[in-house]
């Protein structure tokens, strides 16, 4: 078993192709299983909330379990062999409904939560390799090229399923195994390991700000997948309430997906944000405005805006969550388990907030209901980031 480290970081074009691919496969699973499970199971939205729930859980253990068992099986194998096996496990377990039990319930919830579960070890393991040996100016380039890969990719299932639904649902699901497929290929042609990432150079390149700022994403991270944890799975009835076609529904749902692409292609090329706590409250503002457009507008055409705008903020609190986080935690994959564990709370937390919104009709419309605790849930997660910012504000 090899245990180099190379010193040249990793080629960013390798890494890019392999985030693509995966990404198609991590689309299918968090937002398109919900259109499948709804026109295949007849899921009404309590029981989507419930599995996503029940996913956002399995990713959360996946995520923090990822660190520590990089480490272990470094014993037997390098980086690069984990990031295989965890890309063909999520796979087969993508593939369970189609080939093994196609009109067995049961069987998507195995192939949801195993997927879970195995997905929460690529994403961390990826940025490790993505970040490793890159510093400043250049870490923020390379994370905002990393971004504007991932977000078109996962809006490919939702784009193209209204085509492939028409032969068989659950294919949208299932091919999962074949773009994982793929994506092993070129993880392949990676180094064993992530290169090395020298300290001095990250303690260097890292603002006084810095820590601040990545406490204060600690909170606005897992609120930001709170509040679409809890939205996506309500989308296809409250697009069906707003008379959108069935088979249109999923593209107009992919809108605030394509939001936040064009946002994070924006600061990519950007720098007003960088180092600064007002764009972190922009990102609040969008979320939580946008969230309550979807749920209240009376038009199709509103509620799409407000998707757009839910986008917008999701691509600011995202972009600076990743930058802050990976900087501070020097690339290392448990900072990106540390990450993708807070994407995998806002799964467990969100989907538990529309549950109880749709529990609670006797308060009101079950969307005014979500969205009061929509609310009570970003009051919550507020105080994170005001105390950072009054502690920074109190070293000045």
């Amino acid at each position: 078993m090899t245990t180099a480290v190379s010193s040249e970081p990793t080629p960013l074009y390798k890494i890019l192709v392999a985030t693509f691919l995966g990404s198609v496969s991590g689309g299918a699973f968090w937002s398109a299983i919900f259109f499948v499970t709804a026109n295949a199971f007849a899921f009404s939205s309590a029981r989507n909330l419930a599995l996503a729930s029940v996913m956002g859980f399995a990713y959360v253990v996946g995520a923090l379990s990822s660190g520590p068992l990089v480490r272990l099986a470094a014993r037997w194998m390098s980086v690069r062999s984990v990031l295989v096996c965890a890309l063909w496990s999520w796979g087969a377990f993508a593939a369970v409904p189609f080939f093994l039990a196609p009109r067995s319930e049961s069987s998507v919830w195995v192939a949801a939560v195993g997927g879970s579960f195995t997905s929460a070890f690529v994403w961390p393991i990826m940025a490790s390799y993505m970040s490793a040996g890159r510093h400043g100016a250049l870490m923020r380039q390379t994370v905002g090229r990393y971004n504007i890969t991932w977000t078109p990719a996962v809006a490919v299932p939702l784009l193209f399923m209204p085509l492939v639904a028409q032969w068989n649902i659950l294919a949208c699901v299932a091919l999962c195994a074949v773009f994982n497929f793929f994506s092993s290929l070129v993880v392949l042609t990676f180094p064993p390991n992530p290169s090395h990432h020298d300290e001095d150079s990250s303690r260097q390149a890292l603002g006084n700000d810095y820590v601040f700022l990545a406490r204060a994403t600690v909170w606005m991270l897992p609120l930001s997948y709170v509040l679409v944890a809890a939205l996506s799975p309500l989308l296809p009835s409250r697009l069906n309430e707003l008379q959108v076609a069935q088979a249109t529904a999923p593209l107009w749902a992919a809108t605030w997906m394509v939001a936040r692409f064009a946002f994070l292609a924006f600061l990519w090329r950007s720098s007003f944000w960088h180092a600064r706590w007002w764009p972190l409250l922009f990102g609040g503002l969008a979320l939580l405005i946008g969230s309550g457009m979807v749920l209240l507008a009376p038009w199709a055409w509103l509620c799409v805006g407000g998707l757009a705008c839910f986008g917008c903020g999701m691509a600011m609190v995202y972009y600076a969550s990743l930058y802050y986080g990976l900087a501070v935690g020097q690339a290392k994959v448990d900072a990106g388990g540390k990450f993708e564990a807070l994407v995998g709370i806002g799964y467990v937390v969100g989907p538990a907030l529309g549950l109880a919104g749709t529990a609670a009709p006797t308060f009101g419309s079950a969307y005014n209901v979500t969205l009061v605790l929509f609310c009570v849930v970003t009051a919550i997660a507020a105080f994170g980031p005001v105390s950072a910012y009054r502690e920074h504000r109190s070293l000045i």
